[in-house]
């Protein structure tokens, strides 16, 4: 499958971290105690989950549209997605 069919279908994993507030995009829980997550600036790191509130899924487009996530952020979770479509 193709980006182009898979968008529709995406579903975001969102993170709030509890002492910035800021928001994450959650890509694979490692071991339970943490995941790698698309940070704000489009880094992907690998944080403690304790630090973080897990919150619903949800769409990209209402995301961006909130403003919960950066379009950096979108934009390197895209990336990561080809490689799985690929």
């Amino acid at each position: 499958m193709k980006w182009a069919e898979a968008k529709e279908k995406v579903i975001l994993d969102i993170f709030k971290n509890k002492t910035s507030g800021k928001y994450f995009i959650g890509l694979d829980d490692e071991d339970g105690e943490t995941a790698f997550m698309i940070t704000p600036l489009g880094a992907v790191k690998s944080l403690e989950l304790h630090l973080f509130e897990h919150l619903e899924t949800s769409d990209p487009e209402s995301l961006l549209a909130d403003e919960l996530i950066t379009e950096i952020q979108f934009e390197k979770y895209r990336e990561y997605l080809a490689t799985l479509l690929a």
